[in-house]
């Protein structure tokens, strides 16, 4: 559970690169018709943006870290 609020901690770091080559091999494959290659590309660059996208919903690294702590608290069995 660590390494994983680490990791989404520090999002940035990692979503964006995935978006941005996700996009770019996505936009690749998709040109030379290879369409199981885009799309798995594609779902990495979507990946990345849903990460980008809670991690400004929730406010930062330390209110997301918080957020994802008190689901795994609920949820938990």
């Amino acid at each position: 559970m660590v390494e994983f609020l680490f990791i989404m901690r520090h999002t940035p770091f990692w979503a964006v690169p995935f978006m941005i080559l996700g996009a770019e091999f996505a936009y690749l494959f998709w040109l030379r018709k290879k369409k199981r290659s885009a799309a798995i590309w594609g779902i990495i660059a979507f990946i990345g943006l849903v990460a980008i996208c809670f991690y400004a919903w929730a406010g930062g690294p330390e209110k997301t870290v918080k957020y994802l702590k008190r689901i795994y608290i609920e949820h938990r069995e």
